[in-house]
This record gives C-alpha cells, sequence and structure tokens, in this order.
C-alpha cells in the first residue's frame, strides 16, 4: 500500500522496530515477537509486521513509532567555487544545401560544421546517425546538437538550445536528495527529496547487500524503487519547475559504492566478504533511458567515481566541495552514518578509510531510536537540575534521533549518571554524583542494568535511554573513532596536527561539536576546529553537473586519494576496544 514501515534488519526479526496492532485473525506469534514483545502486548493485538501473517480478516494499526515518513532531510551543504562550465551544451547549426553531382554525405557536413564552430567531436553512437537520418526533410538544414564532454547524444530539429536542463542526486543508504539546473545558466530550479525506498530491505549497506545475495532477483528489484523513486523526483522537479522531462538530457550521481552499483544494476554482491571487492570504480556513463529513467532518450547518467571499496562517489563528491589537495596542514573530513566514512590528509598525501558504525545514528537497535521525523527528540540539554528536550516540530515526543541520541549520552556523561566505560550507574550510585534531586531519572531493572527516565509519553509509557543503547552508540563511535586513529599513525601525525574539521552528511548537520568530542568519536581536538557541511555529496554532485573544471577535480581525487583498510591492521581490534570509552568522566 506504500506505506513504509521501520526495519533496520530488513524484516529479519531481530530489531523489533516494526511494530503494530492487529485485530483479527493471524498467524501466531513467533519466538522473534515473543522476544520483543511482552505477553500483555501481545494479548492485546501487539505484532511485529515482518513476523506476523493475516489468516484471516483482520486490520492491522501502524503506530507513528513504526512508519517512517516526515523526515528531515538535508538538501543543501556547502558550495565549492568553479566556473560555470558544463560538459553537456547545445549547438544550433546550419547545414549547406546539398547540390545535384556533389559529393555530400550529411553527418559528415554535420561534423565538419560542429568543427568550424570550434566544437571537438570526441564520439557518437550509431544510434545517433540514424535518429539523424529520420529527420524531418524541412529541418534537415537547421538543427540543434546536443553533447556531453565532447561526445554527440543527438541532433533535434530545428532551434531547441533554450531547453536544456540536469539533475544532481544524492543517493543515500536513507534518503535520496535531486537538484534540477538550468543547464543555460547553471540556476537551481527546483529541489525535491524523499527516503530511499530500499530501506524496508535493510536500514544499512550489509543488510542490503545480504538481501541481494540470499533472494533471487534482488539486485533487480533493489534497482527498480531507486529507479522509480528518481523517477517520482523528476516529476515533481518538473512540476514545480514548469517544464517537461523530455528537456531533461543529463543526470549527475552522487552515492556510496553499494547505492551506486544498486542504481547502475551492477552487482555489488563481492561487497559482502572479503577482500569487499567493488565491480566499478568509475567515472561510468550510462544512457538513462537503459536505466529506466523518464527523460530525454538521448540522456546520460554520470556516475562520481569511488574512492575504494566502500568509500563511495559520495564522498569523492564531498571532497569536490573542499581544497584537502591545496592545504599544507591535515584536515579530516567525516561522514557520520550507518558507515562511516573518514577522509584525512593535505597537498602532501591523502588518505580514506570506513568503518561500519552501524544504524544507532539513524535509530537502528536503540529502544526508543527513530529517524530525524516529527516528534523524534533532537536535542537535550540539563539546565538547573532539570533535563530539558527539543523534539521535530515541537511535536509531542514518540522516540530519540541521532542528533537526540549524542545529546543525551554526552549530558547523562557530563552530569556523571554515565560512567566513561559506558555504564549506568545504579540508583544508589547516581545519589553521589547527581543528587537525590536528579537521581530519580535512574531506573533500576531485574537484569541489574539501570535505564535513564527520558520524557513520559501518552500518560503511560515513558521514553527510556537503556544501557544496551548506551553500548549501541560506544560501539559505532568506536569504529569511527579507531579508523580515525589509524589514519593520523599512517600519516605518523598526533590530533594536535589537525587544523580543521569537516563532518559531512544529514546527520552531522544536528551534531553539537563539542558532544563529539567528549564522546570520543573525534579527536580531542578544539570544537572551533569542527565545521558542519551539510549535504556536502549533492554540492559536490552539483558542481560536477554544472562544471567541467569540478568533473575533472573529482576524477583526479579518485586517482589520487589512497585507501587504508582499517580492519587488516593487527591493532585494530585493540583500538577499538579502547575506543569504546567515552573521553569525559570516571570509570
Amino acid at each position: 500500500l506504500g506505506i513504509v514501515i521501520e526495519s533496520s534488519c530488513a524484516g529479519m526479526g531481530t530489531c523489533g522496530k516494526c511494530k503494530v496492532n492487529i485485530k483479527g485473525d493471524a498467524s501466531p506469534p513467533t519466538r522473534a515477537e515473543k522476544g520483543f514483545l511482552p505477553p500483555d502486548e501481545l494479548k492485546k493485538g501487539a505484532r511485529l509486521a515482518c513476523q506476523a501473517m493475516p489468516t484471516g480478516d483482520s486490520v492491522c494499526v501502524i503506530p507513528p513509532e513504526s512508519q517512517v515518513f516526515g523526515e528531515q532531510i538535508m538538501t543543501e551543504g556547502v558550495e565549492g567555487h568553479y566556473e560555470f562550465a558544463p560538459d553537456l551544451r547545445k549547438a544550433r547549426l546550419k547545414l549547406p544545401a546539398p547540390r545535384l553531382g556533389e559529393k555530400y554525405f550529411a553527418f559528415e557536413q554535420l561534423l565538419r560544421v560542429l568543427q568550424e564552430q570550434g566544437i571537438a567531436v570526441s564520439g557518437y553512437d550509431f544510434a545517433t546517425v540514424q535518429q539523424f537520418s529520420d529527420l524531418p526533410d524541412e529541418h534537415y538544414r537547421e538543427m540543434t546538437a546536443v553533447l556531453d564532454a565532447g561526445r554527440l547524444l543527438a541532433v533535434e530539429a530545428g532551434d531547441t538550445t533554450a531547453s536544456l536542463y540536469g539533475v544532481a542526486v544524492d543517493i543515500g543508504t536513507t534518503t535520496v536528495v535531486a537538484k534540477l539546473a538550468d543547464m543555460a545558466n547553471g540556476r537551481i530550479l527546483a529541489v525535491a527529496s524523499a527516503v530511499n525506498p530500499q530501506q524496508k530491505y535493510g536500514a544499512d549497506l550489509i543488510s542490503r547487500l545480504k538481501y541481494i545475495i540470499e533472494l533471487p532477483g534482488g539486485l533487480e528489484l533493489l534497482h527498480r524503487l531507486i529507479t522509480e523513486q528518481i523517477n517520482s523526483l523528476v516529476s515533481e522537479l518538473c512540476e514545480k519547475a514548469g517544464i517537461r522531462g523530455h528537456s531533461i538530457y543529463k543526470f549527475v550521481v552522487a552515492g556510496n559504492t553499494v547505492m551506486q552499483h544498486i542504481f547502475l544494476n551492477v552487482s555489488p554482491r563481492h561487497l559482502a566478504y572479503k577482500p569487499y571487492t567493488a565491480v566499478l570504480q568509475g567515472p561510468a556513463t550510462v544512457s538513462a533511458h537503459s536505466l529506466g529513467l523518464h527523460v530525454n532518450k538521448c540522456a546520460v547518467v554520470y556516475a562520481i567515481p569511488n574512492l575504494a571499496s566502500f568509500v563511495g562517489g559520495d564522498i569523492t563528491s564531498v571532497l569536490t566541495t573542499l581544497d584537502l589537495e591545496q592545504q599544507q596542514a591535515l584536515h579530516l573530513v567525516v561522514d557520520i552514518g550507518t558507515n562511516g566514512e573518514m577522509v584525512l590528509g593535505s597537498k602532501k598525501r591523502i588518505l580514506c578509510a570506513s568503518s561500519p558504525a552501524g544504524p544507532a545514528w539513524e535509530g537502528g537497535y536503540i529502544a526508543w531510536g527513530m529517524r530525524a521525523a516529527r516528534g523524534a527528540i533532537e536535542r537535550a540539554e540539563f539546565i538547573d537540575g532539570t533535563l530539558h528536550i527539543r523534539t521535530i516540530a515541537n511535536a509531542e515526543p514518540v522516540g530519540i534521533c541521532g542528533s537526540g541520541l549524542m545529546d543525551l549520552v554526552g549530558e547523562f556523561l557530563r552530569t556523571g549518571f554515565v560512567a566513561r566505560s559506558g555504564r549506568i550507574r545504579t540508583p544508589e550510585e547516581a545519589k553521589d554524583f547527581v543528587g537525590k534531586k536528579m537521581a530519580n531519572k535512574v531506573i533500576a531493572r531485574e537484569n541489574d542494568a539501570s535505564m535513564l527516565r527520558i520524557a513520559d509519553v501518552d500518560g503511560k509509557r515513558f521514553i527510556a535511554l537503556t544501557q544496551k543503547d548506551i553500548r549501541q552508540v560506544q560501539l559505532a563511535k568506536g569504529a569511527i573513532a579507531a579508523g580515525i586513529k589509524i589514519l593520523l599513525r599512517e600519516l605518523g601525525a598526533t590530533p594536535a596536527d589537525i587544523a580543521a574539521v569537516y563532518i559531512a552528511g544529514a546527520f552531522g548537520n544536528h551534531v553539537r561539536g563539542q558532544d563529539a568530542v567528549d564522546l570520543g568519536l573525534l579527536p580531542d581536538i578544539p570544537a572551533e576546529k569542527i565545521h558542519f557541511i551539510g549535504n556536502a555529496a549533492l554540492s559536490g554532485a552539483e558542481a560536477v553537473l554544472l562544471s567541467r573544471q569540478a568533473r575533472e577535480k573529482a576524477e583526479h581525487l579518485a586517482r589520487q586519494v589512497e585507501y587504508v583498510e582499517v580492519s587488516e591492521k593487527p591493532d585494530f581490534q585493540d583500538l577499538y576496544v579502547d575506543s569504546m570509552h567515552f573521553a569525559v568522566g570516571e570509570l
């Protein structure tokens, strides 16, 4: 029915996020359901959507916390500075009239006229010759050539130079964002975004790789889902700008390695096991029509080149907005998500790496976790002993999103509720650190693991931060922190040598720099060195669409940046475990 339900585990029954209420006939509760849902809730009809099957007439009620909708999707980021000089262009032509008895070949005349205008044609498909031969006789002499990076894409009847548009797309694991540009002047006409529909088959890349490997037709399904979503965004862009899809001639796509492979309908299955091999680095230029995109038949898709197995074209795109390759001092770029990517370097040398952070920052495997949607707690702060929270849209709280999770853990660390080891203190211990008044936030549980009360929900339940949640945060931030330490060591550097840190991605834009340092996610550096650059992947794709210089820079970076496989370092596990400790507080 088009209702997208939370499913961090791709429907395997291991995350418990797809809770629904069923009234009517359904299959008996499974072991997974009994593990996640209390007996009293099961009796009232609570079920997991991935486990329960209707066996007769029934009604399924989906609570807000189980739905994926109303997301805050970052559409803007830091802009690089490039001259407007796109690879995509149109040229108006007039061919000389043939005379009887003259040695005259129309397509050769077309190439000659282009050359006389200073346009060198580097290649063309024979289909272009066939399409040219079908032009109506009355338009045979006046026409428009469509070219991209010197390649002749099509020849159109008459003067169509006023109609030329391109789209920049950021295909994220969680969200998809697209920008429509007028290729005549570089002006952005519209922006559209949506949740990546693949997420129902797994919140992270490994889950989707598993789906492709284990289910016949998995790749084709995921490819079709993302193509249909981009087509939907294109329709929205065209409606906003008042143009037709036929006027779109080019896409520039940035995405992580797995997302780009799926979009191009190339299997990424070898990325699921050692030595984690991708099929394609790129750059890749393919027919948009062959991928199923509903735009001009001659339109092309340019996929920004990947850097390494799990460091994709989205990071290459981010780097085009920055100038690491020109800097004397070290600069660090971090994209925080289900997969953490890191780039560290200067004009001397640039290294990249990735660490599987897991879906905690997207709300996955967090008891009250959710994505950044209406009602998600996104900010938290203790003021005069009282915990103040802020939710998205100032709505009633229904869960905790990534920035709220980082805020809460940071606040509970600084106040002493949570030890540096990550252990939530018992109610009695908390009194010694925070006093009796605040200690009521700690709730003891039968299994001897405390949890922290955050906010009340509908007068019956409360949102809490559990011991398991804290451990998930430690795992997520430990993976990224260990990767950064290894890159520093490879360059013989220390945190003091880092001149600036750039945090990319939608989640990073909502993080407080001091939280990232106090949690030990980032090295111990002054918070003023930390800069948030938003959706720089989309900004980079936009730059590549509009500037040949940006495209050439992206391709140069793909060759220049070195990859470090952190998991193969002998001491990675030791560094990982050490990095799970928080940077502030007492053990």
